[in-house]
């Protein structure tokens, strides 16, 4: 047990130092915007947030009605970004107006940045991304229950590099999962309600907060438990940053978005340990898979 929790952590570290952004970069892409452009230029990235964070909560309907369950493992997240997502339209500046409409990268979209020719010979420069095709995050969840058929579920990791290209974020999240099916002796499938709050920041920059509400059912089939979910996911974030010209503070929350989310995915389990694998059509679709050790 002691090697497959080390072997836990040390995957935990690795796919969680993958997905930290450049902080310093940025901070700097976030420089050249106006706070009209910003929900264009982050857009794709707070879409996405929601896609994995709003995943890989609940992962069974079953909440036994007493008794002591733990269980700590890692779940991984991801989600593709589509031809859509890697430009916007921006709106013209105070004291510019471009020539023509045009395409600008947002912050998935190709580093390099573009140059849009206006009016008196003037010409505005628009922050390039970080030419990404998908976005991962693997965060840690701690499970216990269970008391009148209720669990609670929390997760948390903080990672600060000393890196300025780097930087650090903060993910935490907390709520619970209550059993229906302990009310309804006829059910055929296990039965459970959730709700989750959570919060990601990334250094002191941006701050979001999600929540999702979930009914998830599940069946049990000798080592494998099929599972379904249905919830309604909501996001929102807010953006500090200096705009070096036009030597502006902004404090920006983006447009709030909200939708509904499926789940289908699948454990299978043996004394001690789980392994699952779930697809979610949400906000952004993508996958998600981990582990977990407990009892």
């Amino acid at each position: 047990m002691k090697q497959r929790f080390a072997l836990f952590l040390v995957l935990l570290l690795v796919l969680s130092v993958a997905i930290l952004p450049g902080y310093a970069q940025l901070e700097e892409n976030l420089g050249g915007l106006t706070k009209e452009n910003l929900d264009g230029y982050l857009g794709p990235l707070n879409t996405a947030l929601s896609g994995t964070m709003n995943s890989a909560i609940f992962r069974t309907g079953f909440v036994p009605q007493s008794g002591l369950t733990f269980s700590i493992g890692l779940a991984a997240m991801a989600v593709g970004f589509g031809d859509d997502d890697v430009t916007y339209m921006p709106s013209d500046p105070p004291g510019f107006t471009s020539l023509e409409e045009t395409q600008v990268p947002t912050v998935v979209g190709d580093p390099e940045g573009q140059v849009v020719e206006g009016q008196n010979g003037l010409a505005q420069i628009y922050p390039g991304g970080f030419d990404m095709s998908g976005f991962e995050i693997a965060v840690p969840q701690l499970s216990i229950g269970s008391a009148y058929g209720t669990r609670a579920i929390i997760r948390y990791i903080a990672l600060d590099l000393g890196d300025a290209d780097i930087g650090s974020f903060t993910y935490f999240g907390f709520g619970g999962q209550h059993s229906i099916s302990q009310w309804f002796e006829t059910l055929p499938v296990d039965l459970a309600a959730g709700l989750f709050f959570q919060s990601f920041e990334i250094g002191d920059i941006m701050k979001v907060k999600a929540t999702q509400f979930n009914v998830t059912a599940s069946k049990t089939f000798g080592v494998v438990q099929p599972y379904v979910g249905l919830g309604y996911d909501a996001i929102s974030t807010n953006v500090k940053y200096k705009n070096e010209d036009l030597d502006s503070s902004f404090d920006v929350d983006l447009d709030t978005e909200s939708n509904a989310h499926l789940t289908l995915g699948a454990m299978a389990k043996i004394p001690g340990i789980a392994v699952f694998m779930e697809f979610n059509a949400a906000a952004a679709s993508g996958f998600a898979l981990g582990l977990e050790f407990g009892i």
